[in-house]
Protein backbone atom coordinates (compact mmCIF):
# COMPACT_ATOMS: atom_id res chain seq x y z
CA UNK A 1 0.00 0.00 0.00
CA UNK A 2 3.03 2.22 -0.30
CA UNK A 3 1.47 4.28 -3.60
CA UNK A 4 -1.49 5.42 -1.24
CA UNK A 5 0.76 6.55 1.55
CA UNK A 6 3.06 8.05 -0.79
CA UNK A 7 -0.04 9.37 -2.61
CA UNK A 8 -1.42 10.95 0.82
CA UNK A 9 1.53 12.68 1.81
CA UNK A 10 1.91 14.67 -1.65
CA UNK A 11 -1.32 16.44 -0.20
CA UNK A 12 0.00 17.37 3.21
CA UNK A 13 -0.81 14.63 5.08
CA UNK A 14 1.61 12.37 7.48
CA UNK A 15 0.88 8.89 6.55
CA UNK A 16 1.70 6.01 8.59
CA UNK A 17 1.71 2.34 7.82
CA UNK A 18 1.07 -0.36 10.51
CA UNK A 19 3.13 -3.81 9.61
CA UNK A 20 0.33 -6.97 11.20
CA UNK A 21 -0.54 -10.03 9.72
CA UNK A 22 -4.27 -10.93 9.66
CA UNK A 23 -4.66 -14.55 11.60
CA UNK A 24 -6.51 -16.29 9.43
CA UNK A 25 -8.13 -19.38 12.11
CA UNK A 26 -8.32 -17.00 14.81
CA UNK A 27 -9.43 -13.58 13.96
CA UNK A 28 -8.16 -10.91 16.28
CA UNK A 29 -9.34 -7.81 14.77
CA UNK A 30 -10.32 -5.69 17.78
CA UNK A 31 -6.45 -6.09 18.74
CA UNK A 32 -5.15 -4.98 15.10
CA UNK A 33 -7.90 -1.94 15.36
CA UNK A 34 -6.28 -0.94 18.94
CA UNK A 35 -3.14 -1.14 17.16
CA UNK A 36 -4.34 1.23 14.55
CA UNK A 37 -5.17 4.00 17.42
CA UNK A 38 -1.62 2.75 19.26
CA UNK A 39 0.15 4.04 15.96
CA UNK A 40 -1.74 7.34 15.44
CA UNK A 41 -1.45 7.79 19.14
CA UNK A 42 2.62 7.53 19.06
CA UNK A 43 3.01 9.67 16.05
CA UNK A 44 0.50 12.35 17.24
CA UNK A 45 3.15 12.13 20.31
CA UNK A 46 6.00 13.57 18.23
CA UNK A 47 4.02 16.85 17.84
CA UNK A 48 5.29 17.57 21.61
CA UNK A 49 8.58 15.94 21.20
CA UNK A 50 11.47 18.57 21.19
CA UNK A 51 14.24 17.93 18.46
CA UNK A 52 11.97 15.40 16.27
CA UNK A 53 11.53 16.17 12.48
CA UNK A 54 7.78 16.46 13.68
CA UNK A 55 7.83 18.60 16.58
CA UNK A 56 5.44 21.37 16.54
CA UNK A 57 4.36 20.45 12.99
CA UNK A 58 1.17 17.98 13.36
CA UNK A 59 -1.94 18.49 14.41
CA UNK A 60 -2.62 15.78 17.15
CA UNK A 61 -5.73 15.66 17.01
CA UNK A 62 -6.87 15.64 13.47
CA UNK A 63 -6.68 11.68 12.46
CA UNK A 64 -8.29 9.78 9.38
CA UNK A 65 -8.24 6.20 9.48
CA UNK A 66 -8.00 4.09 5.87
CA UNK A 67 -7.61 0.37 4.80
CA UNK A 68 -8.42 -2.11 2.39
CA UNK A 69 -9.93 -5.43 3.21
CA UNK A 70 -9.26 -6.81 6.66
CA UNK A 71 -7.48 -3.40 7.46
CA UNK A 72 -10.33 -1.31 6.26
CA UNK A 73 -12.57 -3.53 9.05
CA UNK A 74 -10.06 -2.57 11.64
CA UNK A 75 -10.19 1.15 10.80
CA UNK A 76 -14.28 1.19 10.96
CA UNK A 77 -13.91 -1.24 13.96
CA UNK A 78 -11.33 1.26 15.73
CA UNK A 79 -13.87 3.76 14.71
CA UNK A 80 -16.65 1.83 16.76
CA UNK A 81 -15.32 0.49 19.53
CA UNK A 82 -12.37 3.43 20.61
CA UNK A 83 -13.20 6.60 22.50
CA UNK A 84 -11.72 8.76 19.81
CA UNK A 85 -14.63 11.52 19.70
CA UNK A 86 -12.56 15.13 18.45
CA UNK A 87 -9.78 13.13 16.92
CA UNK A 88 -10.68 10.98 14.37
CA UNK A 89 -12.07 12.88 11.78
CA UNK A 90 -12.50 10.45 8.93
CA UNK A 91 -12.62 6.79 8.16
CA UNK A 92 -11.82 5.36 4.62
CA UNK A 93 -12.39 1.46 3.53
CA UNK A 94 -12.74 -0.67 0.44
CA UNK A 95 -13.63 -4.46 -0.11
CA UNK A 96 -13.94 -4.74 3.81
CA UNK A 97 -15.60 -7.88 4.98
CA UNK A 98 -17.05 -8.07 8.56
CA UNK A 99 -14.80 -8.42 11.44
CA UNK A 100 -14.38 -10.19 14.23
CA UNK A 101 -15.82 -8.61 16.66
CA UNK A 102 -18.35 -7.13 14.20
CA UNK A 103 -18.62 -3.59 12.80
CA UNK A 104 -21.75 -2.01 14.04
CA UNK A 105 -22.56 0.83 11.63
CA UNK A 106 -25.52 2.37 13.47
CA UNK A 107 -22.91 3.61 16.02
CA UNK A 108 -20.43 5.45 13.32
CA UNK A 109 -21.65 8.79 13.37
CA UNK A 110 -18.31 10.25 11.49
CA UNK A 111 -17.72 10.86 8.04
CA UNK A 112 -17.16 7.97 6.33
CA UNK A 113 -16.70 6.20 2.46
CA UNK A 114 -17.33 2.83 1.82
CA UNK A 115 -15.71 1.60 -1.38
CA UNK A 116 -16.31 -2.19 -3.18
CA UNK A 117 -15.15 -4.26 -6.42
CA UNK A 118 -18.24 -5.10 -8.76
CA UNK A 119 -16.33 -8.85 -9.38
CA UNK A 120 -14.62 -8.59 -5.62
CA UNK A 121 -15.37 -12.85 -5.31
CA UNK A 122 -13.40 -12.51 -1.17
CA UNK A 123 -15.61 -9.49 0.00
CA UNK A 124 -18.56 -9.20 -2.22
CA UNK A 125 -20.04 -5.90 -2.71
CA UNK A 126 -23.70 -6.91 -1.07
CA UNK A 127 -21.90 -8.24 1.72
CA UNK A 128 -19.60 -5.06 2.38
CA UNK A 129 -22.54 -2.84 2.27
CA UNK A 130 -24.45 -4.99 4.78
CA UNK A 131 -21.35 -5.30 7.02
CA UNK A 132 -20.09 -1.34 6.68
CA UNK A 133 -23.15 0.82 5.19
CA UNK A 134 -26.41 -0.70 6.25
CA UNK A 135 -27.85 1.44 8.59
CA UNK A 136 -25.65 3.51 9.32
CA UNK A 137 -25.38 7.80 10.04
CA UNK A 138 -24.76 10.05 8.11
CA UNK A 139 -22.43 11.86 6.28
CA UNK A 140 -20.81 9.23 4.28
CA UNK A 141 -20.80 7.79 0.64
CA UNK A 142 -20.97 4.34 -0.62
CA UNK A 143 -20.08 2.86 -4.15
CA UNK A 144 -19.25 0.49 -6.10
CA UNK A 145 -15.78 0.34 -9.01
CA UNK A 146 -17.02 -1.20 -11.93
CA UNK A 147 -14.61 -4.30 -13.14
CA UNK A 148 -12.53 -3.77 -9.68
CA UNK A 149 -11.74 -6.93 -7.61
CA UNK A 150 -9.82 -7.35 -4.38
CA UNK A 151 -6.75 -7.66 -5.20
CA UNK A 152 -6.17 -4.99 -7.46
CA UNK A 153 -6.30 -2.37 -4.26
CA UNK A 154 -3.20 -3.83 -3.74
CA UNK A 155 0.08 -2.61 -5.13
CA UNK A 156 0.99 -5.77 -5.82
CA UNK A 157 -0.87 -9.50 -5.13
CA UNK A 158 -0.88 -13.09 -5.67
CA UNK A 159 -2.73 -14.62 -7.92
CA UNK A 160 -4.93 -16.25 -5.07
CA UNK A 161 -5.46 -12.90 -3.64
CA UNK A 162 -7.05 -10.97 -6.81
CA UNK A 163 -10.96 -12.34 -6.20
CA UNK A 164 -12.48 -11.81 -9.36
CA UNK A 165 -11.54 -11.22 -12.74
CA UNK A 166 -11.26 -7.67 -13.27
CA UNK A 167 -12.30 -6.06 -16.18
CA UNK A 168 -10.01 -2.41 -15.54
CA UNK A 169 -6.65 -2.11 -15.03
CA UNK A 170 -4.63 -2.63 -11.07
CA UNK A 171 -3.53 1.39 -11.73
CA UNK A 172 -7.07 2.56 -13.02
CA UNK A 173 -8.61 0.68 -9.97
CA UNK A 174 -6.02 1.91 -7.44
CA UNK A 175 -6.53 5.38 -9.20
CA UNK A 176 -10.22 5.12 -8.64
CA UNK A 177 -9.54 4.51 -4.87
CA UNK A 178 -6.62 7.51 -4.60
CA UNK A 179 -9.22 9.87 -6.42
CA UNK A 180 -12.49 9.49 -3.79
CA UNK A 181 -10.20 8.99 -0.91
CA UNK A 182 -8.09 12.41 -1.03
CA UNK A 183 -11.66 14.00 -1.62
CA UNK A 184 -12.45 12.70 1.87
CA UNK A 185 -9.36 13.18 3.73
CA UNK A 186 -8.68 16.83 2.29
CA UNK A 187 -12.44 17.67 3.46
CA UNK A 188 -12.34 16.68 6.96
CA UNK A 189 -8.32 16.89 7.83
CA UNK A 190 -7.47 19.92 5.73
CA UNK A 191 -10.91 21.28 5.80
CA UNK A 192 -11.82 21.61 2.09
CA UNK A 193 -14.95 22.61 1.80
CA UNK A 194 -14.67 24.11 -1.82
CA UNK A 195 -17.66 23.25 -4.35
CA UNK A 196 -14.88 21.07 -6.10
CA UNK A 197 -14.19 18.80 -3.03
CA UNK A 198 -18.45 18.15 -2.34
CA UNK A 199 -18.62 16.80 -5.55
CA UNK A 200 -16.18 14.27 -5.28
CA UNK A 201 -17.86 13.65 -1.74
CA UNK A 202 -21.61 13.89 -2.00
CA UNK A 203 -22.42 15.52 -5.51
CA UNK A 204 -22.07 14.75 -9.25
CA UNK A 205 -18.40 13.62 -9.32
CA UNK A 206 -19.48 10.93 -7.59
CA UNK A 207 -23.08 10.17 -8.20
CA UNK A 208 -23.24 10.63 -12.05
CA UNK A 209 -19.70 8.72 -12.91
CA UNK A 210 -19.21 6.06 -15.18
CA UNK A 211 -16.64 4.05 -13.40
CA UNK A 212 -19.17 3.44 -10.10
CA UNK A 213 -22.89 1.85 -9.80
CA UNK A 214 -25.13 1.47 -6.48
CA UNK A 215 -23.69 4.43 -5.57
CA UNK A 216 -25.69 6.12 -2.07
CA UNK A 217 -24.51 9.07 -0.19
CA UNK A 218 -25.98 10.67 3.22
CA UNK A 219 -25.39 14.25 3.23
CA UNK A 220 -24.20 16.51 6.15
CA UNK A 221 -27.39 17.05 7.72
CA UNK A 222 -26.00 17.40 11.46
CA UNK A 223 -26.58 14.63 14.07
CA UNK A 224 -28.70 14.83 16.66
CA UNK A 225 -26.63 13.75 20.08
CA UNK A 226 -29.58 11.82 21.22
CA UNK A 227 -29.79 9.38 18.67
CA UNK A 228 -26.30 8.15 18.25
CA UNK A 229 -26.02 4.98 18.59
CA UNK A 230 -29.73 4.41 18.18
CA UNK A 231 -29.80 1.77 15.68
CA UNK A 232 -31.03 3.27 12.11
CA UNK A 233 -33.40 1.77 9.43
CA UNK A 234 -31.41 1.65 6.50
CA UNK A 235 -30.77 4.76 4.17
CA UNK A 236 -32.84 5.25 1.81
CA UNK A 237 -32.03 4.51 -1.66
CA UNK A 238 -32.68 2.57 -5.39
CA UNK A 239 -32.51 -1.30 -4.40
CA UNK A 240 -32.64 -2.71 -8.00
CA UNK A 241 -32.94 -2.06 -11.41
CA UNK A 242 -35.06 -4.75 -13.98
CA UNK A 243 -34.36 -5.77 -16.29
CA UNK A 244 -30.51 -4.34 -16.69
CA UNK A 245 -29.42 -4.38 -19.54
CA UNK A 246 -33.02 -3.62 -20.85
CA UNK A 247 -34.07 -2.96 -24.17
CA UNK A 248 -38.02 -2.42 -22.70
CA UNK A 249 -39.69 -1.13 -19.46
CA UNK A 250 -37.77 -1.22 -16.34
CA UNK A 251 -38.82 -1.41 -12.57
CA UNK A 252 -36.60 0.50 -10.54
CA UNK A 253 -37.33 -0.83 -6.99
CA UNK A 254 -37.11 2.25 -3.96
CA UNK A 255 -36.75 1.76 -0.84
CA UNK A 256 -37.51 4.90 2.16
CA UNK A 257 -36.84 4.64 5.68
CA UNK A 258 -40.70 6.44 6.22
CA UNK A 259 -42.74 7.86 3.45
CA UNK A 260 -41.80 11.16 1.55
CA UNK A 261 -41.34 12.97 -1.22
CA UNK A 262 -39.06 11.41 -3.56
CA UNK A 263 -37.61 13.07 -7.14
CA UNK A 264 -36.70 9.98 -9.02
CA UNK A 265 -34.85 11.04 -13.14
CA UNK A 266 -33.06 9.26 -15.31
CA UNK A 267 -30.17 11.07 -16.89
CA UNK A 268 -27.53 10.99 -19.30
CA UNK A 269 -23.93 10.38 -19.30
CA UNK A 270 -23.70 14.36 -19.90
CA UNK A 271 -25.98 14.41 -16.34
CA UNK A 272 -28.67 16.07 -18.60
CA UNK A 273 -31.99 15.07 -17.27
CA UNK A 274 -33.67 12.47 -19.69
CA UNK A 275 -36.58 11.68 -18.07
CA UNK A 276 -38.17 12.62 -14.63
CA UNK A 277 -39.97 8.78 -13.63
CA UNK A 278 -41.10 10.54 -10.56
CA UNK A 279 -41.67 13.41 -8.64
CA UNK A 280 -43.76 13.85 -5.23
CA UNK A 281 -44.81 11.71 -2.17
CA UNK A 282 -44.44 8.29 -1.81
CA UNK A 283 -46.73 6.39 0.80
CA UNK A 284 -45.18 3.29 1.54
CA UNK A 285 -41.33 2.64 2.14
CA UNK A 286 -40.76 -0.34 -0.43
CA UNK A 287 -42.06 1.09 -3.81
CA UNK A 288 -41.59 0.07 -7.76
CA UNK A 289 -41.48 2.31 -10.19
CA UNK A 290 -41.64 2.57 -13.45
CA UNK A 291 -39.73 3.94 -16.94
CA UNK A 292 -40.74 3.09 -20.12
CA UNK A 293 -37.43 3.93 -21.89
CA UNK A 294 -39.18 6.84 -23.10
CA UNK A 295 -37.70 10.69 -22.83
CA UNK A 296 -39.72 13.52 -21.41
CA UNK A 297 -41.01 14.22 -25.23
CA UNK A 298 -42.40 10.73 -25.16
CA UNK A 299 -39.82 9.53 -27.86
CA UNK A 300 -37.64 5.86 -27.15
CA UNK A 301 -34.24 7.04 -26.13
CA UNK A 302 -31.32 5.60 -27.95
CA UNK A 303 -29.11 2.28 -27.10
CA UNK A 304 -26.87 3.74 -24.54
CA UNK A 305 -25.62 3.90 -20.67
CA UNK A 306 -27.59 5.95 -18.70
CA UNK A 307 -27.95 7.03 -14.75
CA UNK A 308 -30.75 5.90 -12.66
CA UNK A 309 -30.57 8.88 -9.67
CA UNK A 310 -33.00 9.03 -6.83
CA UNK A 311 -33.07 11.99 -4.16
CA UNK A 312 -35.54 12.07 -1.04
CA UNK A 313 -35.21 13.66 2.17
CA UNK A 314 -32.25 11.40 3.62
CA UNK A 315 -29.60 11.43 0.26
CA UNK A 316 -29.20 10.44 -2.82
CA UNK A 317 -28.70 7.29 -4.88
CA UNK A 318 -27.70 6.25 -8.34
CA UNK A 319 -27.13 3.16 -10.31
CA UNK A 320 -26.15 2.75 -13.87
CA UNK A 321 -28.84 1.44 -16.69
CA UNK A 322 -27.50 -0.05 -20.28
CA UNK A 323 -30.15 0.17 -23.13
CA UNK A 324 -29.38 -2.04 -25.62
CA UNK A 325 -31.31 -2.20 -28.99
Amino acid sequence: YYSYAEHLASWGHVVVLPTFSNPIVTPEHYTRAKCMVDAADYAASLNSVPGDPFFGLLDPDCWGFCGHSMGGGCAFLAADTSDLSGTLRVAVNFCSPQTTPPVDPSKMDLPKLVLCGSVDTIAPWEEVREAMWEATLPPGAFAVILGANHGYCMDYSCFWENGGDATISREEQQRIIRLYTTAYMDRYLHGDLSSWNYSFCYGDSILLTPCMDSVEVLLETGIDDDLIGVPHPPPSGLTSLCPNPSASTVSIGVSLSQPGPVLLRMLDLAGRTVRVVHNGELQGTEEILVWDGRSQNGTLVPPGVYICVMQSDHGISSRLLLRHP
